[in-house]
């Protein structure tokens, strides 16, 4: 864990060896942003391009390449330049929308936190300018409202709410709803916040949902959409 004046970080730190391929997997699959070292004097090994793969599969939109050890190739240009191209050749065909370079050598800080002398002409940004200026927006799944019910909130005889967390999907008013497990459908009335009533709602939101019909459910009931059930 560590953290800036911009953004909070918890970083999921992978080995690179061939038998602990399946951390990759673990790490990769709640990550938002991967960093890939590649030492610029073996330059892209098979293992760079499982791990680049597997983050393209589970699905990480920004992957940027550390080109690390540059002090024991002498800052060399043409040395970086010629793993960025190996690199890029076997991830063309991944099309992945967000993947950067950059050359650094970890022991003396060269291209992480700040920009290095000893490589004036790499024109792009330190790997920290990176990691705190991307724009990693969650991606909205609109079709699988999931609605684990957390709480059943009756303040009075005239409210009943369902109280919880969006756990995936979007919902509105009027939406058609399944309940599991008894399957009763239903129709969303009101998303209900503190601030007022929302025209939608979706994850990670907060809110209390309240239903067209008197249905019995509970804490661990589910409410999800009755067009894509789980």
């Amino acid at each position: 864990y560590f953290a800036t004046p911009k953004r909070k970080f918890i970083i999921a730190d992978t080995p690179g060896h061939e038998q602990y391929t399946r951390n990759m997997v673990t790490g990769a699959s709640t990550a938002q942003l991967a960093l890939i070292l590649v030492d610029a004097r073996k330059g892209v090994l098979p293992q760079s391009r499982r791990h680049a793969y597997i983050s393209h599969l589970l699905g990480i939109k920004h992957i940027v390449v550390c080109v690390n050890k540059m002090d024991l190739v002498d800052y060399a240009e043409d040395k970086f330049e010629e793993i960025k191209k190996d690199f890029s050749q076997y991830v063309g065909s991944l099309n992945i929308p967000d993947l950067r370079f950059v050359p650094i050598s970890a022991l003396d800080g060269d291209n992480v936190v700040t920009k290095s002398e000893n490589m004036s002409w790499y024109q792009g940004d330190a790997v920290l300018d990176i990691l705190q200026n991307v724009e990693v927006l969650p991606q909205q799944d609109e079709e699988h409202f999931r609605f684990p019910v957390q709480y059943v909130n009756r303040p009075n005889s005239n409210f009943r709410g369902y109280a919880g967390t969006v756990a995936g999907g979007l919902v509105k008013p009027d939406q058609e709803v399944l309940i599991y497990p008894q399957q009763k459908k239903t129709k969303i009335k009101a998303l209900v916040t503190r601030d007022g009533d929302l025209p939608e709602a979706f994850s990670p939101m907060s809110i209390s949902l309240t239903l067209a019909d008197e249905i019995d459910i509970s804490r661990g009931d589910m409410i999800v959409s009755a067009k894509n059930p789980p």
